[in-house]
């Protein structure tokens, strides 16, 4: 989990309005106006969003997987959370909870799409320093058997933050869950159609191949 220098986000323009559109509008979700869009500074995968916010030191990520049909759903939370910190090179990691949302609570989803949600906890480091901060990651998987295709939200929340850290002087903000639950409400999207990249996972964006609304009440 390497976050966002002052450096990159220098000359970064802020947003007026909360909505954002990801994959050039095939889905548009509402984040506060300091996350920034991270392809401004720096190469982001064609399979991933990445969203920073500089002031907190959160980011909001969506990813269009291949879909993982060994995974059984009972088991999707806790296994993308063991992914995610293989990625980070997690020193700890937890999975809090996990649930999956019935459709009533997801407006405008497709009769097909299954929607799991879940917590985990990690201590990660940044940059490759020594020291690790505890943070919460708030996540979503929708999964589309049909399309082949598993869809992660995710918001990585700093609960704990080493004084040593090159973050150490930004403050744990609380509220994360508010954040997290706004940027899953109704939104207009589509997705579709997997490939291969960095991590063997990836996709195309189709806004037009499913055209689904995403709606999650946590």
């Amino acid at each position: 989990m390497a976050g966002v220098t002052g450096a990159e986000m220098a000359g970064v323009a802020t947003r007026s309005s909360e909505e954002v559109e990801l994959y050039g509008g095939a889905i548009v979700c509402d984040l506060p106006v300091s996350f920034a869009d991270a392809s401004n500074f720096r190469d982001v995968p064609d399979h991933q969003e990445v969203w920073v916010d500089t002031p907190s030191d959160r980011s909001f990520i969506v990813e269009i997987l291949e879909r993982k049909a060994e995974v059984p759903d009972d088991q999707a939370i806790d296994f993308f959370l063991s992914d995610l910190a293989a990625f980070n090179d997690a020193r700890e990691a937890t999975v809090l909870s996990r649930r999956r949302a019935p459709m009533e609570e997801l407006p405008g989803m497709p009769a097909e799409a299954i929607c799991l949600v879940g917590l985990g906890e990690q201590r990660v480091a940044k940059f490759n320093e020594a020291c690790a901060n505890r943070v919460h990651v708030h996540m979503c998987a929708v999964r589309l058997p049909q399309q082949e295709t598993d869809i992660l939200l995710t918001l990585n929340d700093p609960a704990s933050i080493d004084p040593q850290s090159s973050s150490g002087a930004i403050p744990v903000v609380q509220g994360a869950e508010e954040v997290f639950q706004k940027a899953l409400a109704p939104s207009a999207s589509g997705i579709g159609n997997s490939s291969s990249d960095d991590r063997g996972e990836g996709s195309e964006v189709q806004p037009d191949h499913i055209g689904m609304r995403l709606g999650v009440c946590l």
